[in-house]
């Protein structure tokens, strides 16, 4: 990706909002939004298709800091703005900018724009590549991992990408608690000696086979599925094996969306 920006930040300060201008080396296929608020429709901008996108930002939302300062000196306003090359993921080329509106008590507005240095955006990066999921199935009985059980026997399959995984990241997960949407997809039976092998859940993530296995649900604001079914075998076959692939997309909006099966 050679995408760039080309020149300054462009910032206008009025009464009620902020405006940042930005020209880009192509035509810009991205978002920029107010670092923290991307799912909030007022603080995120899509202006595409052409050199030059800018976003407006309300000063009373979208987390603007606004400071008084004494003796006359009048008061500031800043916000942290991100440009985004990729409409849904952050890139190595995203950058991310401190924009401050200093407002005199003359009358006169000063405003400028601060590169970030990358360490906080690179951390939202990192964040984006880190999670780890993890795929288990418990005996319900036992509460246990299922490792030998009897036909029929109750069982729970959980799928989680634990936050605990990030490290040193993790309070930054904390902090961005709605940054993903999951969905868990394109799950295959290996059927023992056979070697055959049986999808039952769909690229949608919807059951193929709601007898052996439901459809799955979602944790609310949790990064975790699971679903509840019985232990079954084809044939004479003793052993059976699951295979599920998981996604995680950050998320584009106030709610993830969900499989409609």
């Amino acid at each position: 990706m050679n995408e760039k920006i080309t020149g300054n930040v462009e910032v206008e300060c009025t009464d009620t909002t902020i405006e940042a201008v930005f020209l880009t080396e192509s035509n810009f296929l991205g978002r920029v939004f107010v670092l923290g608020h991307s799912q909030d429709k007022e603080c995120v901008s899509r202006e595409i298709g052409r050199r030059t996108t800018s976003i407006t930002v309300p000063r009373d939302k979208c987390g603007v800091e606004t400071v008084q300062h004494g003796n006359g000196a009048g008061y500031t306003s800043s916000v942290n703005i991100v440009i985004s090359f990729h409409d849904k993921f952050l890139t190595k080329v995203d950058r991310a900018y401190n924009i401050t509106c200093l407002f005199a008590p003359t009358g006169d507005v000063v405003s400028y724009a601060l590169t970030v240095q990358p360490s906080l955006l690179k951390d939202i990066q990192v964040l984006a590549d880190q999670p780890s999921c993890e795929y288990e199935v418990f005996d319900v009985r036992t509460r246990r991992p299922a490792e030998v059980v009897h036909v029929n026997a109750p069982l729970e399959h959980v799928w989680t990408c634990d936050e605990a995984n990030l490290g040193r990241y993790a309070s930054l997960f904390q902090q961005l608690p709605d940054l993903f949407c999951m969905r868990v997809h394109d799950c295959v039976i290996n059927e023992g000696k056979s070697k055959r092998r049986s999808k039952i859940i769909n690229s949608e993530g919807c059951s193929l086979d709601t007898t052996r296995l439901p459809n799955i649900r979602y944790d609310n604001n949790k990064l975790s599925a699971r679903v509840m079914s019985k232990a079954f075998r084809f044939g004479e076959d003793v052993a059976v094996e699951f295979e599920c692939n998981v996604r995680l997309d950050l998320r584009n909006g106030t709610s993830c969306p969900r499989p409609r099966c």
